[in-house]
């Protein structure tokens, strides 16, 4: 095993190594080649000196010796990827072997001279030709020193016998060879590649789906080009070739070649410029053209290369009609939306221009909506994400949130965007919220008006028959009386019908008053409802007086908001009939005050009287129309309805409390303030 593992070092010594690098594993079996052979050459040297009986320590041995070593190093770093290194060593370490072989040998007659030659060759094929150069100037050099020196006497050089010459002429031959049959490989090879090169080329050239022409740079005549460029320019080949764009229109004008010509001789390259060729047909193409300066032929031409981009250019303007399109949209859309993932994390955000997010978009992207939002947003919100994952389908819910101006109503929906991401669009319902309890609201009072009429018109249907038909009896009494001529009884007929028409008068005045409320209206005001009171008590004083009533109100009374006649007309008819209806009770009072406030800030005031009081089976029916409790009282029994209507109209309330022969207090609350 281990005599295998030596055998293999020395053979991966021997062998050229391998790289990554093509062109430095080519080089590197060169080196190799041409270091054995030389180490084989040497040997064979050495050999023949032996046996013409020179010792191993004669000069001329240890310089080929020492030779050999420089060999081994050389191979040495051929395997470390010294690659420069090592030509340099063995040109010039072969070179300074042989010139020191000649000086110590025959001279200029000596045979190391040929070895100098093609130590040169070798320098030209591993080092280029700067090393050719240099060392035939250094051989050349060397040849007229010796030559000189032996001239002048100052060197004697000995001359080799016949067997010493051959055998160095031999070696020479040999390494010789070599060189040549090294360089013609070499040749073959980089013609065999070129061929190659121009091949795969001239393949690609014309089977390019890029358009690629070659003009020359002095006045840019078509040299060649491909099919690619004679579609996209629209030109006839057999036509164009050895003609210039300018006679097709190719360039704007003759100054306008010449500046690009001066800015690509200057950069030798030109990148990705547009260019739009425009056909015969009035056929556009927009090209991206790439121009290189090269040189074909000892002649300076231009590699164009062009990239028709039409369709790219429609995809992108349709891609940014898209976007604007979907801008748009999105703009014109009253939600924000929000991206989340199946986790709940928000990915993306969308602003709207009529709502703004609780949270900046950079306190909430990237986390997850628990940690950001409150319970009653983000468990619906994850629940909902799951069964639009599941489903498919819409899911929907609302919240609400304190805003600058209040407690905002929104609306969440979520809509699957792919297979773990859905789309949350939130929208600002308030507004709708508000609509649906006003409309919900109107309804209601429809509702109510609609039984109200229907109660308002069996009443007045009723109310008014009676004096009706009362007329129409003492009509065709009327008729009997001036019959029989009973002018008594004839005068007491008139008088019961003009009672009857009067009542019926009064009935349609009434019935009109009713109507006029909450339509024909007066100017709202703030008005302290002492004043108002006060007023009432001045238009019914008489009454008051004439029971001997006591009349207690309230200090500090609260303002509220109105039409001014129309609530002293409410205080003014309440007034009236707690003194009406005050019975035959000793110490008459009405009482007028502040009973407090309802939940929604409006004062509640009251009436109260201790008179006869109303038994609670009434309460509601005293706010009828005509609803007279007392029929022999005076009055149509249309006051408290009207006193009703007017509070509604103005958003209050009214309602009796009371007890019989326990006098009644009419409890009614108004606004203060006028609706924000």
């Amino acid at each position: 095993m281990r005599r295998s593992a030596v055998f293999e070092q020395i053979r991966r010594f021997i062998l050229p190594p391998k790289f990554d690098d093509p062109e430095k594993n080519l080089r590197g079996r060169l080196l190799t080649f041409i270091a054995w052979s030389g180490f084989l050459i040497i040997a064979y040297e050495i050999s023949v000196r032996l046996i013409q009986h020179t010792g191993l320590l004669d000069r001329a041995n240890l310089i080929l010796e020492a030779l050999w070593v420089v060999i081994l190093i050389l191979v040495w770093s051929i395997h470390r990827g010294h690659l420069q290194s090592a030509s340099i060593l063995l040109v010039l370490g072969s070179w300074a072997a042989m010139a020191t072989e000649a000086w110590i040998g025959s001279g200029v007659r000596d045979t190391a001279v040929a070895g100098e030659l093609v130590i040169v060759l070798i320098g030209g094929l591993l080092l280029g030709w700067w090393a050719t150069a240099g060392l035939s100037l250094l051989s050349i050099l060397s040849l007229w020193v010796m030559a000189a020196f032996e001239m002048r006497g100052i060197s004697q050089f000995a001359v080799d016998n016949t067997y010493g010459i051959t055998r160095d002429l031999t070696a020479a031959f040999l390494l010789g060879g070599i060189m040549i049959y090294l360089a013609v490989s070499n040749l073959q090879r980089s013609m065999r590649a070129l061929h190659s090169s121009e091949e795969r080329f001239r393949k690609f050239f014309h089977a390019s789906p890029l358009a690629i022409a070659i003009s020359t740079l002095e006045d840019g005549r078509f040299m060649e080009a491909n099919d690619a460029f004679w579609r996209l320019s629209g030109l006839d080949p057999q036509q164009a070739t050895g003609h210039t764009p300018l006679e097709f229109g190719l360039w704007d004008s003759l100054e306008e070649r010449r500046q690009f010509v001066k800015e690509l001789v200057a950069k030798r390259s030109i990148q990705n410029m547009e260019y739009r060729f425009v056909s015969q047909s009035g056929e556009k193409h927009d090209t991206l053209a790439s121009y290189e300066l090269i040189h074909l032929e000892y002649q300076a031409c231009i590699l164009a290369v062009f990239y028709d981009i039409t369709e790219e250019r429609k995809i992108q303007e349709e891609l940014h009609q898209s976007e604007a399109r979907n801008r748009a949209l999105l703009n014109a859309i009253p939600d924000m939306i929000f991206e989340l993932d199946r986790s709940g994390v928000f990915i993306n955000f969308f602003k709207s221009e009529e709502i703004s997010p609780a949270l900046s978009p950079k306190e909430f992207l990237g986390r997850n909506i628990r940690e950001v939002m409150p319970d009653f947003i983000s468990s619906p919100t994850l629940f909902g994400i799951e069964r639009t994952l599941l489903t498919n389908q819409t899911y929907a819910f609302e919240y609400q949130l304190p805003g600058k101006d209040g407690i905002h109503d929104y609306e969440s929906r979520l809509i699957a965007s792919g297979a773990n991401r859905v789309l949350g669009m939130v929208r600002d319902i308030t507004v709708r919220k508000w609509a649906e309890t006003e409309r919900e609201a109107l309804i209601n009072e429809l509702e109510t008006k609609n039984s109200e009429l229907e109660r308002f018109t069996y009443t007045v249907s009723h109310d008014l028959k009676s004096p009706l038909i009362t007329i129409k009896g003492f009509l065709g009494l009327l008729r009997e009386d001036a019959q029989k001529g009973d002018t008594a009884r004839l005068h007491k007929d008139l008088e019961r019908i003009s009672d009857a028409s009067d009542k019926m008068q009064v009935l349609l005045n009434e019935l009109l008053e009713l109507s006029r409320i909450g339509r024909l209206v007066n100017p709202s005001e703030v008005i302290p409802f002492g004043v108002l009171a006060r007023e009432a008590m001045d238009l019914v004083q008489g009454r008051i007086q004439a029971r001997g009533i006591q009349v207690d109100l309230q200090s500090d009374l609260p303002e509220v908001y109105g039409d001014h006649p129309r609530l002293v007309e409410v205080l003014q008819n309440l007034i009236d009939n707690a003194a009406k209806f005050m019975g035959d009770q000793a110490k008459p009072c009405i009482e007028i005050g502040l009973h407090g406030y309802a939940p929604d800030g409006k004062p509640v005031l009251f009436v109260r009287d201790n008179g006869i009081g109303i038994a609670p089976e009434y309460h509601e029916r005293v706010f009828g129309l005509f609803n007279k409790l007392d029929i022999q009282s005076e009055g149509t029994g249309v006051g408290l309805a009207i006193v009703k209507r007017i509070i509604e109209v103005h958003g209050g309330r009214i309602w009796l409390e009371s007890q019989a022969g326990k006098g009644a207090a009419f409890f009614f609350s108004l606004p203060a303030r006028p609706k924000a």
